[in-house]
């Protein structure tokens, strides 16, 4: 009986949860770039940079104000490798409550991407 009542307290916890994730950042839409001119560039490369900490960053090929995401390349193997198996690194662009933010697949981080304007995909 006492386990009968934890589980049911365990489940009503995480649907409540889960429903307030839902309602405090809205609903997240799929996103483009709404421009990749230098200088939204240069801040989407910061905030890349801060989330992957690294300084350097040099994005795969795409052009974000088309597809809703961005890939980070990793970093060239040194002179003493011989081959990397290192993957590049790919966020999801959205919008979620007004807000552009960068979503990283692997982790389900999100990053803002402040002073970035962008606009949803159309359905």
């Amino acid at each position: 009986m006492e386990l009968k009542r934890a589980s049911s307290a365990i489940i009503g916890a995480g649907l409540a949860a889960i429903a307030a994730c839902q309602t405090a950042g809205g609903a997240q839409r799929p996103a483009v770039l709404a421009s990749s001119d230098p200088e939204t560039m240069a801040k989407v490369k910061a905030v890349l940079s801060d989330a992957l900490g690294t300084a350097r960053i040099e994005l795969g090929a795409g052009d974000p104000t088309q597809t809703p995401s961005i890939t980070v390349l990793p970093r060239p193997p040194s002179a003493y490798e011989g081959m990397s198996t290192a993957m590049p690194t790919t966020f999801d662009i959205v919008l979620s409550g007004g807000r552009c933010l960068l979503l990283r697949r692997d982790t389900a981080a999100a990053y803002e991407l402040r002073g970035v304007a962008c606009r949803p995909l159309p359905r």
